[in-house]
């Protein structure tokens, strides 16, 4: 009998229990309910063409498979449990409003084209013609066609929806794992009850790290704050999800079915923060309304903080890290992004499915300080 106990109720933990969750014996989750979870307010952007960075080729061609593999799974989701999460397909426009940033679409347009991926560029009027709430001051656009975007409530209802179909127990309450030897045996509870299992899959997000170094072992993740605002018009402003720099101040825009829009996100290396800060409400604030004006009479509806699980070189650590305990975490941004990627992989360290060859440069034993290359 195959027992899994997954550590974690953020995206990657239920979605790691939907890959298991057909073909072992029995999975439970356990969400420790803490604050600062990433995945509840993250604003749910599928953007791999917009979030390439120099130096992180690898971590570009793992996602832009994984972001390809986004209609099949919300397709699964709406079937096993009729929720539609929301997905679209309207892509991102990357905004210049200032000639310093013209260079910026240049460089990020080579990029793109470096990895036969060329972008279309936009003039203002074409910008507005596709967005007419613009601003006059956007100078010239970048189009990526192939970014989505997903409503992230609604993924993880519909996520816990089918688990709970499947069987899957989802637990309140902190765990911690339990090293027996060299293998990982399952997880203790504050009770000091221990609750036994072939495999632990950790996904604890930003606090992976002393959960790992229970059990002796390094995931090198930490908690990068990110703020974000939550906005509602009365009628829809926005088709597609805007990116732009303001007076220094990066900022997105991402426009729900529901009328609202996600506005974000500041990034703050300052360990577990969960404040609301005044100076994150009035950076992200100007720079929307900068973009798009008509957001000065939207209704605040809120303010919301998460402790993204950083990691050296922005990628995530997936695979086994030690006999009996597989790693899901340090997805920083791009928890959703990589959901499908991260079930992939999580199915072929536990069950020894078929893997994707770019998921490699991304294995739990790779140096905690180093950047990675291409596979």
């Amino acid at each position: 009998m195959t027992r899994v106990v997954v550590i974690g109720a953020g995206i990657a933990g239920l979605i790691s229990a939907w890959a298991l969750s057909d073909d072992v014996d029995s999975v439970v989750v356990h969400d420790a309910g803490l604050t600062g979870q990433a995945s509840p307010v993250a604003a749910g952007m599928l953007a791999s063409a917009a979030e390439l960075a120099d130096g992180e080729e690898a971590l570009h061609a793992l996602a832009a498979r994984s972001v390809r593999g986004w209609p099949e799974l919300a397709g699964r989701l709406r079937d096993a449990g009729g929720v539609d999460v929301g997905l679209r397909d309207e892509g991102t426009l990357l905004l210049s409003l200032h000639r310093d940033d013209d260079a910026e679409l240049d460089r990020h347009a080579r990029r793109l084209a470096r990895l036969g991926l060329p972008p279309a560029r936009l003039d203002a009027r074409t910008c507005r013609r596709l967005e007419p709430a613009l601003s006059s001051a956007v100078r010239a656009g970048l189009r990526l066609e192939d970014d989505l975007s997903v409503d992230t409530t609604a993924v993880l209802a519909a996520l816990r929806g089918a688990l709970r179909r499947r069987g899957v127990e989802i637990r309140s309450g902190a765990v911690e794992p339990v090293r027996t030897g060299e293998r990982v045996t399952g997880v203790r509870l504050s009770s000091g009850d221990v609750h036994p299992a072939n495999v632990v899959v950790l996904a604890a997000g930003a606090h992976s790290r002393p959960l790992a170094a229970r059990v002796g072992l390094e995931v090198g993740v930490r908690p990068v704050k990110g703020e974000l605002l939550r906005l509602r018009t009365h009628t829809p402003v926005l088709t597609c999800t805007l990116r732009a720099q303001v007076d220094g101040v990066p900022v997105y825009l991402v426009p729900r079915r529901n009328g609202e829009v996600v506005v974000g996100a500041t990034s703050d290396d300052c360990g577990f923060d969960t404040r609301r800060t005044p100076r994150a409400a009035l950076d992200l604030l100007l720079a929307a309304t900068a973009v798009v004006p008509e957001l000065r009479d939207a209704e605040l509806v809120s303010h919301d903080v998460g402790l993204r699980p950083g990691t050296a070189d922005n990628g995530p650590y997936l695979g086994e890290a030690a006999p009996g305990l597989v790693v899901a975490t340090g997805h920083y941004r791009h928890g959703y992004l990589l959901a499908p990627a991260t079930a992939v992989a999580v199915r072929h360290a536990v069950l020894g499915t078929a893997a994707w060859p770019e998921a490699v440069p991304f294995r739990p034993h790779r140096p905690v300080d180093q950047k990675v290359g291409l596979p």
